[in-house]
């Protein structure tokens, strides 16, 4: 039981010197780390304590002649590290007051707060880019259903093209049949009639009973037959 209450209180002690070793080189580096006395004393008092009560329930000549000399020990280490932690201060105190050390801290804030302008203007970028990307994958979704449109088109202007040529041979074929008709018709009026043929300005021929004969008072030319009005460059009316 006595030597666990001074080994105890031997770790509580060499815990708290470690941890006042530690800040101490801490401090020294400029690492941003708070020395807790809070943790400190309680420790290295505790643990002298401990090591107190274990060595007076031993036997008293070994144990006070060991406590002794870990006390005297721990004493030593405690006024080194106070002196160690007041150079500390006092080199950390130096740096700080040293106005180049201050004027590289100012230029270091500078390039910190650049590289964020810089990053906040990335973001602004990478955001105005993801926009346009969107409003190119509308585009080209839009430009895609107008195309289908205008292929449903097309093919809908093919299908009238076509419709309309057959309709066209058609009207021809019935004209071609008409002015056949007509040609005999007016071969066969001719030797009746005599020359009263009407070759009108326009370049229509008329012959008797057709549609514009009498409408054509002041024709251009007479001629006796069709032949001759043909000949003359004259051609029938389509109607």
């Amino acid at each position: 039981m006595e030597m666990t209450l001074v080994l105890l209180g031997f770790l509580a002690c060499l815990i708290a010197l470690g941890y006042g070793m530690y800040h101490l080189f801490g401090y020294v580096l400029k690492k941003d780390q708070r020395f807790s006395k809070r943790v400190f004393w309680p420790l290295l008092i505790g643990g002298l304590a401990l090591l107190f009560t274990g060595a007076g329930l031993s036997e008293p000549d070994e144990k006070y002649s060991t406590l002794n000399t870990e006390y005297q020990s721990l004493t030593k280490e405690h006024k080194a590290l106070e002196k160690k932690y007041e150079e500390a201060s006092s080199e950390a105190k130096t740096l700080k007051d040293n106005k180049k050390d201050q004027d590289k801290l100012q230029q270091l804030e500078k390039e910190n707060n650049e590289r964020k302008e810089k990053q906040k203007t990335l973001k602004a970028e990478i955001k105005e880019l993801q926009e346009n990307q969107k409003q190119l994958k509308e585009n080209i979704k839009t430009a895609k259903d107008e195309n289908k449109t205008l292929q449903q088109a097309k093919t809908q202007l093919e299908k009238q093209l076509k419709e309309a040529k057959n309709h066209t041979a058609s009207s021809q074929e019935t004209a071609g049949s008409s002015s056949s008709n007509t040609k005999n018709e007016a071969k066969t009026a001719d030797p009746a009639e005599g020359c009263n043929i009407k070759g009108s300005k326009s370049g229509i021929y008329h012959i008797p009973g057709s549609t514009y004969y009498d409408r054509t008072t002041d024709p251009a030319e007479m001629f006796c037959s069709v032949e001759d009005a043909e000949a003359a460059g004259y051609r029938p009316p389509k109607r």
